[in-house]
């Protein structure tokens, strides 16, 4: 008969972590073995056909330099989409329901958000302990582009404190 163990209150809670966030982060985990094997395959073909000999050459055009290249070219553009979504300058497949209106950084992880759902916009506070719903306005309230922009020169001056 195996032996009792009893856990303080403390230790008995089990809590599950986020399978979603694990997912993904063994998803990007695969994506990133898979593009360096690919490199790594790409780099050994393209060396193994710079050192290869005339006499062991085939007459006619060779197709694995055009096939690399493409690869290569495609890789390439996938890196290319994956940064720009990870920095949010590329559109995610998302509902055409819901739009983000406007939002201002309040500090390093904290912000205010206006989301368009509907016919109603949602101020909407975002930080590090979760989503929190300020209020709702009627759609087209707000006047988004209110605020007078600084070129980046004027920002400079200022900063500068008008010295040249």
């Amino acid at each position: 008969m195996l032996p009792t163990v009893h856990l303080p209150a403390h230790r008995r809670s089990f809590h599950a972590p986020n399978t979603s966030a694990l997912a993904a982060a063994a998803r990007r985990l695969r994506l990133v073995r898979a593009a360096g094997l690919l490199a790594l395959a790409t780099c050994a073909a393209l060396a193994r056909a710079q050192t290869s000999t005339p006499a062991a050459s085939v007459d006619g055009p060779s197709f694995l330099p055009m096939v690399l290249a493409l690869v290569l070219v495609l890789g390439l553009l996938a890196a290319a989409l994956w940064v720009l979504r990870r920095a949010g300058l590329a559109p995610r497949g998302g509902s055409s329901q819901l739009r983000l209106i406007t939002q201002l950084a309040l500090g390093p992880r904290e912000r205010v958000v206006i989301v368009e759902a509907g016919e109603r916009w949602w101020l909407l506070g975002v930080g590090a302990s979760g989503v929190t719903r300020l209020g709702s306005l009627p759609k087209g309230e707000v006047a988004t582009g209110a605020m007078p922009t600084a070129s980046f020169g004027a920002v400079l001056e200022k900063l500068r404190g008008g010295q040249r």
